[in-house]
Parts: C-alpha cells; structure tokens; sequence
C-alpha cells in the first residue's frame, strides 16, 4: 500500500512538472492555447515575433532534453540514474575539452586533419591572387581552424570580418583593406535578430549578431593565465560574419554539436577512468587488522602508542611494528580490471565522433589494421571537406570577399590535396611503381625507340618536385649523340644479328634518355651488358 501511494505521489508530481513545460508526461506538446499578457500588444510586431521565436526554440530544446533517457511512461528517468545533465550548455563543452583528456581529441581531430594541408584556389589569376594574399595577410586559415574547433562544441560558431570602414552594426558594401579575422563561438553571441521578410533571400536567417566581446583594454595576467575583468557588447550585421554550422538538422542556423553527442560517453568514461583511479589508491595499499588476544590487558596509553606505530608505518615512517599480545594481519583486496568497459566505452566514442579508434587514442595494433583505419579516415576526411568545409566555410567566404570588392569577381573551385598522407617509405614505393608502369607501357610499341607517355614536368611532379628546372640546369646533349640515330632496319626474313640489336639499342637509349625514368635507364643498362657478354662469348 505503501508503495502505492509513493509511486502515485511521484506520478502526480511528473504530470505537474510536464504541465508547467507545456508537454505531458511523455514530453508530447499539450494542446493548449498560449496566454497573451495585455502589455504584449505594446510591443512592436517584430519584437514580439523575435521574442516568440527565442521561446520557442528554448522550450523545444527543454521539452526534447526533458525526454532524454524517460522510460515506462515517465516513471523512470534513466538520466537522474546515471547522473547525467539534461540541458548541457557550450560553457560545460568547454570545460570538457579544457579539463578532460579524450574530449579534446574529439573536438580537435577532424578540424586539424581539414585543415594541416588546406586546399589551393583553381580560379583566374586575378582572383587566386588577390584570395592567396588575403589569406595570407590575415591568417585566415588559422582563423577558420579556430572557427570549425568552435563549432564542435557550439550550435554554430562565426568568422567576423573587420574592414577598415569601422562600423560593424550596418551593413558592409564596399571595404579597401580587410584588417583581422576573428574566430568566436555561439557561447559569445548573446542575441540574434532575425531577418523575418519573406521576400528576402536571407528570411530566417540572423541579420544582427550582439556579441559579448572580452574588452582588450580590460585582460590582466594573474598568476600565469589571462583574466577578462570587463566585457562590452558590440553589435556586428550578418554580412560581416559567416555563420558556420556543422551537421544542421531542422534548424540551418543551429546544428547539434560533437561534443553534446558524445557529452554522456564522456561522463562515463570519467567515472570509469577516475572510479578506477580512486580505487586502486584505495585497494592498492591493503589495509591491517590489529588482532588483541582476549586475555591480553591493554592500557590507553599502550593503545595510544600502537596506534601512532600503526600509523607511523602506514606513512613510510617507520618499516617496523613493536607487537605484544597483538596479532597483525593484512586486509584481502583486489584492484579492478576496466578494461573491457574502458573499451566499449571508447568504442562507442569512436562509432559516434566517426573517428577510428586507433586515430582518436593513438595506438597501432598491426599494419594491416593500421592502414585500413587510415584509409577510413581519409574517406571521413573527403566527406567533410565536400560537405562542410568547401559549402559552409570556404565558399561564403571567398563570397563575402568578392562583395566588398576585396576578391575579383569570377567562378573558383577548390583543390584538396590527398586525405590520405603517405610516409615517406610509402612515398618512394608509389613513384617506383608509377615509374615502373610508365616504362613497361612505353616500350610496348613493338619496335625499338619506346614512346614518350609523359613530359619532363609530369615526371618530375611524380618524384615530388614542384616546379620545372630552369633553362641553365636542363641538359642538352651535343651533336655527335643525336646524329643519325634512327635505328637500322633489317632485311624481311632476316633476323637481326647480336651487335646490331645492341646498337640499335644504345641508339634508342639514346633518344629516350630525356623521356625515361631512372629505373628505365638501368634496365636498359643491363640489357646492354647482357647483350655485350653474348657478343664476347660468341667471338
């Protein structure tokens, strides 16, 4: 009966706490009319449209959080069991990345594999140009680094740009000099006014951003670290910004961060790692049992003074117990082995982030496995860099920029360099093989000069070389070696004699030099000297 009655006491409580959400107990939204106050028709309609927006996009958030982790019709909350947080806020990502190991690798790993070797602008001269020495002169790169790491632990994160025209609350039309680019995240940003035209282009997009910026004037160093005494508000228009928003859902201006994904998993690998930690500080040194024998009289001060050698032992004072009487004895205990749990934790992790377990922790099991995690990972690479980096971060950028007339106007594309980064022992193995192949398809002419395949330049971009050789370095060789060295036919029927194959072949050795690899060359080097020995041999 009594557990009746608390289960119907903690039923009516779960229907309260669902009917001040404006949900029921399953977190489905109630039906009922949204009261006005008299003083809502005093506002303007914009203000009020953009306040309702606000509360509705924060009462879903707490409806879908409040539905996380319910089970059995709400009488069981899964969440509260396992002390997770509801409503986790960027400031708590924050502090995870800062404080907790793995969480950092989380955030930073897919941004940093982006972004070590960014891609190179395809566009007329004019616009590569003038893009190559913008990015150079601002340290965009490191700044869109910054941005897409904000991002992962932010609905969405932002690029300001600062021109000289010094007014960052209207709209920017035409700027002679960009001046810096800053990275901030959405834990910054303290309101958003939407564009509500639906004619607009830009309907339901932020048209304003209010930011809360650390004053400059007001950081001071205590102790080592940087302290942000005061704050003040600036007002920045959307066309300064470009907002960055990673895996967007139903909302294009807010996206669910990594970190909010994975926030639960890190929790338990927390209590996992530390649990364990405090364990083995606990179990690892056993505790003693002071066994008195019943017949033996002990007084307080003998007591006291067993106490203080007890203790006294215990902190490496002293390695030795004077006992009378006492029979001493050393606690069982055993030190627990997490690392089936430690494992499927991470697994987990792993399977949600998307990143190979052996790239996240770091650790090689085996070449084989090795190697296919890395091709894994270089396919994940190429699906950001196709659906995030070039949509959401590159082209509005270069977009914006062309705007204001910084960038010239034209179409550009993007060139990403490999995702997958070879060693250097994998290096000089593909261009063997790509040498190899080129010299076995070039003499499969049937006669005895093989066909040029490729130019100088290309087989110097296959051994890893940039640019060209200058005029003053390239080889030319002199007279007597390129005259009349068309290789000599033989009669119909008539099979060519040993000396004038290995003629013939030194003749088109000579030819091809410029057009053939170093491996080609010995080849034909040792096919000269075995030809040479069969000549001897046979005088």
């Amino acid at each position: 009966m009594n557990k009746r009655k608390q289960r119907a006491t903690e039923r009516a409580a779960m229907r309260a706490n669902a009917a001040t959400l404006n949900v029921d107990v399953n977190g489905s939204p109630l039906n009922t009319p949204t009261p006005v106050s008299q003083a809502s028709t005093k506002v303007p309609v914009e203000v009020a449209r953009e306040s309702l927006r606000a509360m509705s996009d924060a009462l879903s958030r707490l409806q879908l959080s409040n539905l996380a982790g319910i089970q059995h019709e709400g009488l069981r909350d899964l969440y509260s069991v396992f002390g997770y947080k509801k409503l986790p806020t960027p400031a708590d990502y924050l502090s995870k990345y800062t404080r907790q190991d793995i969480a950092s690798r989380v955030v930073d790993a897919p941004p940093d594999a982006t972004w070590t070797n960014p891609p190179s602008m395809e566009a007329d001269e004019g616009i590569k140009s003038a893009w190559d020495a913008i990015a150079k002169q601002a340290f965009i790169w490191g700044a869109i680094h910054r941005a897409d790491r904000l991002a992962r632990m932010n609905p969405f994160s932002l690029l300001l740009f600062g021109f000289d025209d010094g007014v960052l609350e209207r709209p920017v039309k035409k700027a002679s000099k960009l001046l810096y680019v800053r990275a901030l995240g959405a834990r910054q940003v303290s309101e958003l006014i939407y564009n509500s035209n639906p004619k607009s282009p830009q309907y339901g997009r932020p048209e304003q951003y209010k930011i809360c910026y650390d004053d400059p004037s007001k950081k001071v160093i205590v102790k080592g670290g940087v302290s942000v005494i005061g704050q003040k508000d600036i007002t920045v228009h959307a066309s300064r910004v470009v907002h960055i928003v990673e895996s967007p859902l139903e909302d294009i201006n807010f996206g669910t961060p990594i970190m909010e994904k994975v926030y639960n998993l890190l929790d338990d690998l927390l209590k996992v790692t530390g649990g364990t930690a405090e364990m083995y500080w606990l179990t690892g040194n056993r505790g003693m049992q002071a066994n008195i024998d019943k017949e033996m009289e002990i007084d307080p001060a003998d007591a006291a003074a067993l106490t203080d050698e007890i203790e006294e032992y215990q902190h490496q004072l002293r390695r030795f117990i004077r006992t009378r009487g006492v029979e001493l004895k050393v606690l069982d205990s055993s030190v627990p082995n997490p690392k089936e749990i430690f494992e499927m934790i991470m697994a987990l992790v792993s399977g949600t982030t998307g990143i190979p377990r052996r790239i996240l922790v770091g650790s090689e099991a085996g070449q084989l496995a090795s190697e296919q995690d890395r091709a894994n990972w270089a396919e994940r690479i190429q699906e950001r860099r196709a659906l995030f980096a070039n949509p959401s971060i590159l082209d509005p950028t270069v977009m914006l920029l062309q705007t204001v007339g910084l960038v010239p106007e034209g179409d550009f594309e993007w060139d990403w360099p490999s995702a997958f980064i070879q060693n250097p022992l994998e290096e000089g193995q593909t261009m063997a093989q790509t040498a190899r192949a080129i010299g076995n398809i070039s003499r499969q002419t049937g006669g005895s000069t093989p066909m040029q395949l490729i130019s100088r330049e290309e087989g110097r971009k296959i051994l890893g070389y940039v640019d060209d050789l200058d005029e003053s370095d390239l080889y030319e060789p002199p007279d007597w070696q390129i005259k009349d060295t068309a290789p000599a036919k033989s009669q119909v029927g008539e099979p060519p004699s040993d000396a004038k194959i290995a003629k013939n072949t030194i003749e088109a050795t000579n030819n091809a030099t410029h057009a053939m690899t170093h491996q080609d060359a010995l080849d034909v080097v040792d096919a000269v000297d075995e030809l040479g020995e069969r000549i001897r041999r046979a005088n």
